[in-house]
């Protein structure tokens, strides 16, 4: 932060805040019912129409392999919670609304699965044997198909977002974090179509083993899935397209999303480029483990404006007294330098009550931009919460009558 802003009087950093707020759309709600909005229509003829499909595919042997379809559907769900935990985990500076979060996730999981991808696949998988040969079909169909299909119909999804939620949307970094909720939902629902088909398949004999043994296959090579795809591909749309935020880098964009499309083709052309030769295998594997670097770094590289971001809206707390100016730089610090600000500290409970300050200040935070930077109910008990934590005893350091009080 430079100096000009540390010297700012309270009125100008709160107006800063506030221009951020603005700016940004932090702490606003999302609503999906937007009636005047035809992205909503949109959205709710597509998710219906999805469901119907879904319904359809699923009634014809639910019957008969329920047994398997629920073993596999409750093995992917707990999979689910697992990437759910780390992807919210993930979204460390502005949380977004969990209703957005749920419909991105929707999105994914029904009219991108059942209503595009399922449907298109299946009438593309059916021409390519028959132009170039059974052989050409089974080795790269899947791989000229599936990119295309899966990727746009998912795209679809987070445009629709972007019209239904503007100011909620607008850094390469919620096209990330969208983006592999959308995805999350598609892996998740593809995962336990396969488990079905699986114990389908097998005309329901051992239709458990054959459905778990389908779910562990995938859930092994989950990490190089949709989740990485959509987030890549979300994360370049952004750029592509432009937001009051972002400046649009066209370049940039087109490159991550067919870095996304190109890491979804050769993973489902894995067995033709690989065969039997380790190296093929090897190369196809190398470029995923790639294509998750470069999230990462995107992330990295996103990352910094989020913590700007969050800086000004928390620097009149330390104008008012709320936060020391070491605090306020510990919470808007990448993650190592937040390790190191706690452990400055001597002894375990003072790294404890250090450690949540920081997580009380996030709290404020959040509070501030759901509040629109007034001092709502919700930012008078954070701060308070901070002072509390701030007073109470720590190791090493003894109660004084005051604190005993």
């Amino acid at each position: 932060m430079s100096t000009a802003q540390t010297a700012a009087s309270p009125e100008t950093l709160v107006e800063r805040r506030r221009e951020v707020l603005e700016l940004t759309g932090w702490g606003l709600p999302f609503r999906l019912r937007q009636p005047h909005n035809l992205c909503f229509w949109v959205y709710i003829v597509f998710f219906v129409l999805g469901a119907v499909h879904l319904i359809e595919y699923f009634s014809g042997g639910a019957s008969v392999v329920g047994t398997g379809l629920g073993a596999g559907a409750t093995a992917t769900a707990l999979y689910g919670l697992v990437f759910l935990a780390i992807l919210r985990r993930g979204d460390h500076y502005e949380r977004q609304p969990r209703n957005l979060v749920l419909t991105a996730f929707l999105w994914g999981a029904v009219p991108a699965t059942f209503l595009f991808a399922l449907t298109v696949n299946t009438a593309l998988l059916d021409i390519y044997p028959k132009l170039f040969g059974q052989a050409f079909g089974v080795d790269w169909g899947a791989a000229l198909t599936a990119p295309f299909t899966e990727e746009t119909s998912k795209a679809a999804g987070f445009v629709l977002l972007l019209g239904l939620a503007p100011r909620l949307i607008r850094t390469p970094y919620d096209g990330v974090f969208i983006g592999a909720f959308i995805g999350l939902g598609f892996q998740l629902f593809e995962d336990v179509l396969y488990d079905y088909n699986s114990a389908i398949a097998g005309f329901a004999d051992n239709q458990v083993g054959a459905a778990l043994g389908t779910f562990a296959l995938r859930a092994g090579s989950g990490i190089f899935s949709h989740t990485l795809y959509s987030a890549l591909f979300c994360c370049g749309l952004i750029y592509a397209i432009g937001t009051p935020i972002q400046p649009r880098r066209l370049g940039l964009g087109i490159g991550l999303i067919v870095l996304a499309m190109l890491t979804h083709g050769t993973w489902d052309a894995i067995a033709a480029i690989g065969g039997t030769a380790a190296i093929g295998l090897f190369g196809v594997l190398l470029f995923s483990v790639f294509a998750l670097i470069m999230l990462f770094v995107m992330m990295h590289k996103t990352v910094g404006q989020e913590r700007e971001f969050l800086r000004a809206i928390l620097q009149p707390e330390v104008a008012n007294g709320t936060l020391t100016q070491a605090e306020l730089d510990a919470v808007c610090a990448p993650r190592k330098q937040r390790k190191r600000f706690i452990r400055a500290g001597k002894g375990h409970r003072t790294h404890h009550h250090t450690k949540h300050v920081l997580r009380a200040t996030l709290d404020l935070a959040h509070e501030i931009a759901m509040a629109g930077g007034t001092d709502s109910p919700g930012v008078l008990h954070e701060r308070a919460e901070i002072a509390r934590v701030r007073l109470a005893p720590r190791a090493g350091s003894p109660m004084t009558a005051a604190s005993a009080g």
